[in-house]
């Protein structure tokens, strides 16, 4: 053995050893005197830690007792109230703060801890792929470097993540990359072709390029824990959506007749215990699968979304760490600038249902003016996340008395005026593809005039666009003072905007669009006082539901009736879909 392999030996067991801290059950270093590698593992198998106190408390012996320069920071750490499991907020902190190691540990502690409150019976067994499957100390060797190039993430591979300097991620990749294609039965074969066909167009749903249809699935059968999750995801999507009568759906003939009650949960488990085992790898913590992973659960979970709050809430502050560990945003390219985008869609609602703002503070580096018209989708649900701050920041001052305020005042209008100030010339690039086709003639008691715009995902930017033009013009300061003039230009803006959201959801049919179109019917339905354009508005949202089957917007449709009967002044217990 020549010297320089020795070093290279002695390199990996001291990396081995530095982050055995980092894998017990919270995420965080105990004082405990160093384990082997298999007395660790067996340690992992106890049930999470429920007390998200000692979780912050171990956090912070953690970051204080840390010998292995974990984080770049050197500034004190500076521990804040809150039950989200997290000690920073995002504007006190730099990426370099986390590692993408430490915020992807974060994150499964969140899920894992939230997943043993909800049923006992949980607990983070090792993965089979690490145990029973294929042992560690009986993985062959790594192939060349070249046969590995080929099944390399291009980011990681690219330098766009990066990697401690004494890592070679094509060697540890092997670790936590199977070898083979992973092998499916018949019924999971199912799941993964639903996935593909249908769950990964709400993904998909502004990128031409299709990224999780085309390329996710691609990484998924090479990849355990993506493949677990993306079977969850589909499994409960198949079977936890409702007909619009309110009949359950369970399919006694076909291919999907052999499902096993809750097999979703199952998967969603092997999900985590998949992604406990493979984060003892650096590459892993910054791949491409863990990110693709981490937002496959979040959608799965957003099956379970009411009001926008709870575990879901929580998880999606976590996945914002793992991208902003990774410097992950949407200008960063690929399936990662992908993941980004569908974080934030989903974000951009979780935040409205409880009026907050969204977690991310990226700024698109791109004029409007340089975007292509691609590009120009994708910047309507920026838009449509700066107007949703926008109503946070209004309502905020609100409740804290401070509208009298000159200088809250100020601000506030100033944002109001950028935010206009963008719309206005996000409208004005757009071009041919954003034009409305003929579409036949309506019944005279047609309440909106059907738009049809092609391709879809167009339509649906356009609909993003006008929820954001509702929020903002809704939440102006003070419209009343603003004059009958200004008033009414204000009140033919909602109608408008109203009247596009509601006219292409008559003619949209495109499934991945319909999440995002159901979302914004809503935002219209809020500012409806007739009763034929209320229960149009309705009927919109179930079909909808019929085109994508997505559970949650039954509660949307319970909610926007009771904020109705609010409205008119009534109380109403809202027992039908």
């Amino acid at each position: 053995m020549d010297a320089g392999e020795d070093d290279r030996r002695l390199r990996k067991r001291a990396r081995k050893s530095r982050g055995k801290g980092l894998r017990t059950t919270t995420g965080c270093a105990s004082h405990q005197p160093q384990a082997s590698l298999a007395e660790n593992t067996e340690n992992q198998d106890s049930p999470p830690v429920a007390h998200q106190s000692q979780q912050n408390d171990a956090l912070y012996n953690y970051s204080r007792h840390r010998e292995d320069g974990l984080f770049a920071t050197h500034e004190p750490l500076i521990e804040t109230e809150g039950n989200d499991g997290f000690i920073y907020s995002p504007e006190s902190i730099s990426s370099e703060t986390w590692s993408a190691n430490f915020a992807s540990i974060r994150w499964l502690d969140l899920l894992s801890t939230d997943a043993a409150l909800a049923d006992s019976n949980f607990s983070l067994a090792a993965s089979p792929l690490f145990s029973s499957e294929q042992p560690r100390h009986a993985r062959p060797p790594p192939p060349a470097a070249a046969a590995i190039s080929t099944h390399a993430s291009p980011a990681l591979l690219n330098g766009q993540a990066q990697l401690p300097e004494d890592l070679d991620p094509e060697f540890e990749r092997t670790t936590w990359q199977a070898v083979e294609d992973v092998v499916l039965s018949t019924h999971e074969v199912e799941l993964f072709r639903h996935f593909t066909d249908c769950c990964a167009s709400f993904l998909d749903v502004l990128d031409p390029c299709k990224p999780f249809s085309n390329y996710a699935i691609r990484l998924a059968i090479r990849n355990t824990g993506l493949m677990k999750a993306i079977l969850a995801l589909s499994a409960k999507h198949q079977f936890s959506g409702l007909d619009v009568d309110g009949a359950t759906r369970r399919p006694q003939t076909g291919p999907y007749s052999d499902f096993e009650g809750e097999e979703w949960i199952r998967y969603y488990y092997e999900t985590l215990q998949y992604v406990r085992e493979a984060l003892k790898y650096s590459s892993y913590s910054h791949s491409e699968e863990l990110l693709a992973t981490a937002l496959v659960i979040s959608a799965y979970e957003m099956l379970d979304e009411s009001d926008g709050s709870g575990n879901w809430q929580r998880h999606l502050k976590g996945i914002f760490w793992i991208q902003r560990s990774q410097d992950v945003d949407g200008g960063c390219g690929g399936l990662r600038q992908a993941v980004w985008w569908a974080w934030l869609r989903q974000d951009i609602w979780a935040a409205f249902r409880v009026s907050r703002t969204c977690f991310s503070f990226w700024v698109p580096t791109k004029a409007l003016h340089e975007l292509d018209q691609n590009e120009l989708a994708d910047r309507s649900i920026y838009i449509l996340s700066q107007a949703i701050n926008y109503r946070a920041n209004v309502q905020a001052a609100a409740a804290s008395g401070v509208t009298t305020n000159h200088d809250c005042k100020v601000q506030v209008s100033k944002q109001r005026e950028r935010l206009n100030a963008m719309m206005e010339q996000w409208k004005s690039c757009l071009g041919d593809e954003y034009k409305a086709f003929p579409v036949p003639n309506t019944p005279l008691d047609e309440v909106f005039t059907p738009i049809w715009i092609h391709p879809p995902r167009f339509g649906v930017a356009l609909q993003a666009y006008s929820f954001a033009q509702i929020l903002v013009t809704l939440h102006s300061v003070n419209p009343i003072a603003v004059g009958f003039t200004e008033y009414l230009k204000m009140q033919h803006t909602v109608s408008e905007a109203v009247n596009t959201i509601c006219g292409i959801a008559m003619q949209l049919r495109d499934k991945g669009c319909q999440v995002l179109s159901a979302q914004c019917l809503y935002g219209a339905g809020l500012c409806v006082s007739e009763g034929k354009k209320r229960d149009k508005i309705i009927s919109l949202m179930e079909e909808c539901e019929s085109h994508f089957r997505w559970a949650p917007m039954t509660t949307w449709r319970k909610d926007l009736r009771r904020e109705w009967a609010k409205a008119d002044g009534n109380e109403i217990d809202v027992d039908d879909g």
